[in-house]
């Protein structure tokens, strides 16, 4: 039943003119409008006032706009006057789904590994927020034609089916998993969970055990594999979206052309028929309000003759191998210790990734493709906001309000520029020289004074072994990040039984001022500074002191004066952090 009083031509918040109507699912309806200020396509969801899910809908919206990260369908307005409330979003007509893509065929692995390690990504960074998905499957994925991704869904999916939201941990553990199933759809086109997703077939099953993606496709890498694996067949899995992308990295940073192996014909099992209307039900789980109307499409039929790629699409393809064959090296030096039985996650918690209620879509102007910019991307924009405050609060349990003091310590400089730590600073070396290196467990970006991401992708480059390789923050017109924060940096996770005695990093080339510190958690305002660095290149180093050595968990370096770079901008780097 149509909204009263909403049509073509009417004008919402005296702005977004109404174009046309692209779906429904019930009283909710998603519109494609213009922007009269900007002169801007965008996607319009409104509903009744008197709606149930109304209020929770434009909660969510708005907890979604306060999170900012690229990843995450922009929420532009929110607002309600007399009997309409509406969510503006950016409009998505450039951009295609996870699930038309697979109508094609598997997607190149290190392609999957891209887009699904950006998912996890901005999961992670909405979780911190408190902000979850839950209904995630290839419908609130897309890709747009520059390959950015875009997710659609975070928390509005949840506000229009009404699903009850978990504890946090729990919240994170379902979110892990579906998107570990998406990499397992991108690989083989087929679906591993048991919910029902419209134009993919249900994963094949031996023994009650999903199969993995090597015995349904060719050159699927080991480490994608094994992770597939563990997922599905009750050996464990990363337990957050976090633990997840840092399991995957490092990933391209640019769409991965080359053509895809097809998938090796297997058995599957009897999958029931899907009633009229099944297929909107799951498209708009996935996408939340405005993706919760979006019609579903004709899969396409699969191109049966691969074109043979060009020089550049090999020369990319070459790249990701070698990546590939690097990350397998550093595999075992990323992995946490703890993780979670995710098949037992799955018996617990399945009510989120059920699918929702049957649609009634609108028809839409070409027939066979999915609606785009839908009331999914309105559950998108706003999920991300809350991922942030989940794994920061991992580190953050061990007694973070037992602030320890700068203690005494010595520093050692060996690049330009000059170092000061505590108070009674002294040139005498440390006394465990001949201790081998310590072994990082994890690496994370710092920017807890800006959106929390902060090149992410290339944060491993910091504890690689490798000098010659550096991790890099985005640009910035100045040295002072534009005097919008205090600084940028790294954080390096210790193993527990770890007690480092001596940290040595290598800056880049060009002067920086870096603090390093040590603590229980990844925050400095509770971190132990031991060495302070002005105008410093290169290696640098700093003795942890006896009393910080115990609750040294993370080490940490913090930026504070940028280094400026050839294309004018200032970018804080570190090329290595070493723990002994």
């Amino acid at each position: 039943m149509p909204v009263q009083g909403v049509g073509t031509g009417r004008l919402l918040a005296s702005r977004y003119a109404l174009r046309q109507r692209r779906a429904t699912l019930g009283a909710i309806e998603v519109w494609a409008a213009t922007d009269s200020t900007l002169g801007r396509e965008v996607s319009v969801t409104v509903l009744p006032v008197s709606d149930p899910h109304a209020e929770p809908l434009l909660e969510a919206a708005r907890a979604t706009a306060a999170v900012n990260d690229h990843r995450l369908v922009r929420v532009l307005d929110v607002g309600s006057r007399g009997d309409v409330a509406w969510v503006i979003e950016e409009s998505l007509a450039d951009s295609t789904s996870l699930a038309e893509l697979l109508a094609d065929g598997p997607l190149p692995p290190e392609e999957a590994r891209r887009i699904v390690g950006e998912v996890a990504t901005a999961l992670d960074v909405a979780a911190r927020s408190g902000l979850h998905h839950l209904h995630l499957t290839p419908h609130a994925v897309r890709r747009t034609k520059a390959g950015l991704i875009k997710i659609a869904g975070l928390s509005t999916a949840a506000a229009v089916e009404g699903t009850t939201v978990p504890d946090h941990a729990e919240a994170q553990r379902i979110d892990a998993l579906g998107t570990i199933a998406l990499l397992y759809a991108a690989m083989t086109t087929r679906w591993p969970l048991r919910t029902t997703v419209p134009g993919l077939e249900a994963a094949p099953r031996v023994a009650g055990v999903v199969a993995a993606p090597s015995e349904l496709a060719v050159a699927v890498p080991a480490d994608l594999d094994d992770l597939c694996r563990e997922a599905f067949t009750r050996s464990g899995a990363p337990r957050t979206p976090g633990e997840l992308a840092q399991r995957l990295g490092p990933w391209s940073h640019t769409l991965v052309r080359h053509v895809a192996p097809k998938p090796v014909a297997a058995p599957t099992e009897e999958i029931p028929r899907i009633r009229a209307g099944a297929a909107d039900r799951a498209a708009a789980t996935s996408g939340g309000a405005g993706a919760a109307a979006t019609p579903a499409a004709t899969p396409r039929p699969p191109r049966n003759v691969p074109r043979k790629p060009s020089h550049r699409e090999q020369r990319a393809h070459d790249k990701a191998a070698q990546a590939a064959e690097e990350r397998r090296e550093i595999a075992a030096r990323r992995r946490d210790p703890g993780f979670l039985d995710v098949p037992e996650a799955l018996d617990t918690s399945t009510g989120p990734l059920e699918p929702p209620t049957p649609l009634v879509a609108a028809p839409l102007e070409r027939e066979g493709r999915y609606a785009k910019a839908v009331i999914g991307v309105v559950a998108g924009a706003m999920l991300l906001a809350a991922v942030f405050a989940a794994v920061s609060l991992r580190g953050a349990v061990q007694d973070m309000s037992q602030a320890v003091a700068p203690a005494p310590s010595t520093s050692a400089t060996r690049g330009p520029g000059t170092s000061t730590t505590g108070p009674s600073a002294s040139a005498s070396p440390s006394t465990s020289t001949d201790v081998g290196p310590i072994e990082f467990t994890g690496v994370r970006a710092l920017d807890p004074e800006g959106d929390d991401s902060e090149n992410d992708g290339g944060v491993h480059k910091a504890t690689d072994g490798d000098a010659d390789t550096f991790w890099q923050s985005e640009g910035y017109k100045n040295a002072d990040y534009q005097g919008q924060k205090s600084g940028v940096g790294v954080a390096a996770k210790l193993p527990r039984d770890a007690e480092p005695t001596t940290v040595t990093v290598t800056l880049g080339d060009t002067p920086q001022d870096a603090t390093v510190y040590v603590g229980s958690s990844r925050s400095i305002d509770s971190a132990t500074k031991i060495g302070e660095f002005t105008d410093a290149t290169g290696e640098q180093q700093a003795d942890v002191p006896e009393d910080a050595r115990s609750d040294a968990r993370y080490v940490i370096v913090w930026v504070t004066k940028a280094a400026e770079q050839d294309d004018g901008k200032y970018r804080a780097i570190v090329s290595e952090i070493v723990a002994r």
